[in-house]
């Protein structure tokens, strides 16, 4: 599916690559053993804040008011089947970058991870059983970025223009691309559209507590978990059925939800050769949102395009 390229990861070593074994929850994998999207992301985090050491410097840099936000999350399982008995090997890898503007000017200061996930092939159909072998197959992979910013500071005064902490000051901080919330604004290039223009979905979401987390607000976990179970609902509908499984996720986020938000997604779907797939749009309820273009949509709370297979 013509998303945006996965970002190769980069080639760097010593304290920027972590390693580690996680063991996948029975619920992370679907039926026929493809592991599901919304059990990627969990496993970078017992080893980014567990056992690298650029926690410690986050951590010196958060108590000093500055905080490496997420902001932008690419998702992509694998096809291969995989065992819920067995480990799973994973990468971390992570880089200092800076997105820039005509003139060259740093724009802003960035926080790049990678994730690569990797397990004994499972037997198809039945996660439950132990690996069919000890080949080793791709299992997913993830890719984050987060922007440096200081969230409690007056307006006008969020952006971060240099990092001062001993261990990042000797490391190279590489010119890249800011993923931008609103390039997910569109269907995918070559992607034909399933109904004509974006509608609301039938009901709104209500955000409660079991959607946050420590942050004080919604994980941004849910907004692909919700857009997945959104676009089922609209390939139903649309007379596609429901028997898929989302493989790859672009999720951009532009302003935190809380618990108590009530809030409507706006959904098109789309067909590109053997998939199909929604673009959904995190829109407050009661904004009135219903546009002939996505590209009218200009001010989301998140965005989520999601491609399923059969």
């Amino acid at each position: 599916m013509s998303f945006a390229v996965f970002p190769e990861p980069p080639d760097v070593d010593g304290l920027q690559v972590g390693h580690g074994q996680t063991r996948l929850r029975f619920e992370d994998v679907a039926q026929d053993g493809r592991l599901r999207l919304e059990g990627i992301w969990p496993a970078i985090g017992p080893i980014l804040w567990g056992k690298m050491e650029v926690a410690s410097a986050l951590l010196r840099l958060g108590a000093d008011g500055v905080r490496a936000v997420l902001t932008y999350v690419q998702l992509e399982g694998g096809d291969a089947p995989v065992s819920v008995r067995a480990l799973c090997e994973q990468e971390v890898r992570w880089r200092l970058g800076r997105s820039v503007d005509d003139a060259g000017g740093t724009t802003r200061l960035l926080f790049d991870t990678w994730l690569l996930s990797s397990a004994p092939r499972g037997v198809p159909g039945n996660p439950g059983l132990d690996p069919a072998s000890d080949e080793r197959v791709r299992v997913a992979r993830a890719y984050g970025q987060h922007v440096f910013t200081r969230p409690a500071a007056p307006a006008g005064q969020h952006r971060v223009e240099r990092l001062s902490d001993p261990l990042l000051d000797a490391l190279p901080i590489v010119t890249t691309e800011f993923r931008d919330p609103r390039a997910l604004l569109a269907l995918p290039t070559g992607a034909a559209a399933l109904e004509p223009a974006p509608r609301p979905d039938a009901a709104p979401t209500v955000f409660g507590l079991c959607h946050s987390d420590g942050n004080q607000h919604v994980n941004f976990l849910s907004y692909p978990r919700l857009a997945e179970e959104a676009a089922l609902r609209r390939f139903v509908e649309l007379g596609r059925g429901a028997r898929r499984l989302a493989r790859r996720a672009e999720v951009s986020y532009r302003k935190p939800c809380f618990a108590g938000d009530v809030v409507r997604i706006v959904m098109q779907a789309f067909e590109l050769g053997d998939e199909v797939g929604v673009v959904a749009v995190f829109v407050p309820e009661g904004s009135g949102a219903t546009p002939a273009r996505l590209s009218e949509l200009d001010r989301p709370l998140a965005v989520v395009r999601v491609g399923f297979s059969e």
